[in-house]
């Protein structure tokens, strides 16, 4: 009991923080996507969340933005997975590669965009060498080429992180387990399918929720790209969110907030789903 005491102590602060500065305005926010007015407010029910969802700016910033993950999310966990197989086995340079990994992450976001609009801006060198071959200059970062560059952009500077990851999980499996399998005539896919593989699930249904929190902020390099109204194809829910804001329009921005959240705890729990069925499996297989 003594000790369950110290333990809520010593959490008090990071518990009066997220009640403080969490929980309680995201209650209040809840009041305000399901009310109207100012000053006294009036509840109206899901009529917010009707015209939300009527909206079509805010449509486009979600099929954007669900576009965006589909893309990015897949490609660079299987893309991280490879590399880390890839890691695993090399012999020599294993230190300076894992550096290498670190850098798009730790290079500041502004320069990273500096460095995108000297290759795929309006004087960039990508025009210049379509200029060469006899091709006509375009303005890649305000077309639906702009959606492509914020894709490339974010697979360079994440992918190498969850290289890191699964090279960690990989290295905790032993390797006498590999050395059964080539034992019993098993190859290198049949070892990955039955060794490999089934280590690295829960590795890998992590870096899905880490992947998909780290696409919401992806804002940062599409406003740099785009400003407040960029080019349609990367107007995303942060655009949306940010220019609301702006105009002071509280009770879009709320109940936006909520549908944003409960998609949020909808995707945790679907994958927690899979998760509990993937260890079941494992369990009785």
């Amino acid at each position: 009991m003594r000790k369950r005491n110290s333990g809520l102590l010593l959490a008090f602060p990071a518990l009066a923080g997220f009640l403080v500065f969490y929980f309680i305005p995201f209650l209040i926010t809840g009041w305000y996507s399901v009310s109207f007015g100012i000053g006294k407010r009036e509840f109206v029910g899901m009529a917010n969340f009707q015209d939300l969802f009527e909206n079509e700016m805010f449509l486009l910033a979600v099929k954007n933005t669900l576009r965006y993950m589909i893309v990015t999310v897949p490609v660079t966990l299987f893309g991280a997975i490879v590399l880390s197989i890839l890691l695993q086995n090399t012999v020599r340079g294993v230190r300076f590669f894992q550096l290498s990994f670190l850098y798009p992450m730790i290079l500041p976001i502004a320069s990273v965009v500096l460095g995108v609009q000297f290759l795929w801006g309006e004087s960039g060198i990508w025009n210049k060498v379509m200029e060469l071959l006899g091709g006509e200059a375009k303005d890649w970062l305000n077309s639906s080429a702009a959606f492509w560059v914020l894709c490339i952009l974010y697979c360079w500077r994440f992918t190498g992180y969850y290289v890191l990851i699964y090279f960690a999980r990989l290295q905790m499996i032993p390797k006498e387990y590999y050395e059964y399998a080539m034992l019993f005539g098993a190859g290198k896919f049949q070892s990955f399918r039955h060794i490999t593989w089934p280590m690295l699930i829960p590795t890998f249904l992590f870096t899905i929720v880490l992947s998909v929190m780290n696409a919401f902020k992806c804002y940062r390099e599409a406003f740099l790209l785009g400003g407040n109204y960029p080019n349609d194809s990367i107007y995303l829910l942060q655009h949306f969110m940010n220019n609301n804001f702006q105009n002071l329009n509280y009770q879009k921005i709320s109940t936006a907030a909520v549908s944003i959240v409960a998609a949020l705890l909808l995707a945790a729990g679907v994958v927690y789903v899979l998760y509990l069925i993937m260890r079941r499996g494992k369990k009785y297989g």
